[in-house]
């Protein structure tokens, strides 16, 4: 069930916690994945905001959690309002599904994905689009407030940023978790696993400070592919091993 904590700030007027105005680039990697795929019937998008993406497909549904957002959409545009971790469809009666910079506002991801599995339909397309790695200094806002709002430690940990995020520095310490995984996850079937975070709930105060978990496209595509799923964005070992923030793209037996 939804944290009605996350409710309540989504519910909102303002309108920087509802998720961008207009996504053309989003739009575009959409449209390209369903041109690919010849996914057919419903799509459904999962954490919708305004249904900024409502033109990619005819048979459009938005789902989101928040009203406020909702009512704000043009009109004409089918939308609802409901939770990720149980969505209010039948099984196997959604032909495409996608979702963007959404799965990791919801505490339970691994929920979502059940209920993926539950409503895509045989041969149906999931395009999963989550902000991927969010950081652990997001909920303080560290990157966004300037030094002389913060303690001694937070000024620390800001510093620390540059480092933090180069691409080297995190291929150091996340390439071993990696071939861990690949290494499990030939021995046994691969829970979906998460980094929890902490979410600020009470201000936004810049990028994914409202996240409650920090997700890994390759965790994501081992997932899939071990349960049959034909991973359409990450089909190799290499492929995965070098995933960085593009969607995965899988496709139900």
């Amino acid at each position: 069930m939804a944290d009605p904590r996350a409710r309540a700030f989504f519910d909102s007027s303002d309108p920087t916690r509802w998720g961008r105005e207009e996504m053309p680039e989003q739009g575009q990697v959409t449209l390209d994945w369903l041109a690919r795929t010849g996914a057919a019937g419903p799509a459904l998008e999962l954490g919708c905001g305004k249904c900024a993406l409502a033109s990619v497909a005819p048979e459009y549904v938005g789902l989101d959690l928040a009203f406020v957002p909702l009512a704000s959409a043009r009109d004409g545009v089918r939308r609802l309002s409901g939770d990720m971790e149980r969505l209010p469809f039948r099984d196997g009666s959604i032909g495409f599904l996608f979702t963007w910079a959404a799965l990791e506002h919801v505490p339970h991801p691994e929920l979502v994905i059940a209920e993926i599995e539950r409503v895509l339909r045989s041969g149906g397309v999931a395009l999963l689009a989550p902000a991927w790695h969010c950081r652990t200094w997001a909920a303080e806002g560290l990157e966004f407030r300037p030094y002389d709002a913060l303690m001694a430690t937070q000024k620390f940990r800001k510093a620390l940023i540059p480092l933090r995020n180069a691409v080297w520095w995190r291929a150091l310490f996340e390439l071993p978790h990696r071939v861990w995984r690949e290494s499990v996850a030939r021995l046994r079937t691969p829970r979906f696993e998460y980094g929890r975070l902490e979410p600020n709930l009470d201000e936004y105060v810049g990028t994914d400070c409202d996240a409650f978990t920090s997700m890994d496209p390759q965790m994501a595509s081992l997932y899939f592919a071990a349960r049959g799923w034909d991973v359409l964005s990450h089909p190799t070992f290499s492929r995965r091993m070098l995933a960085r923030h593009e969607p995965v793209v899988v496709r139900k037996p």
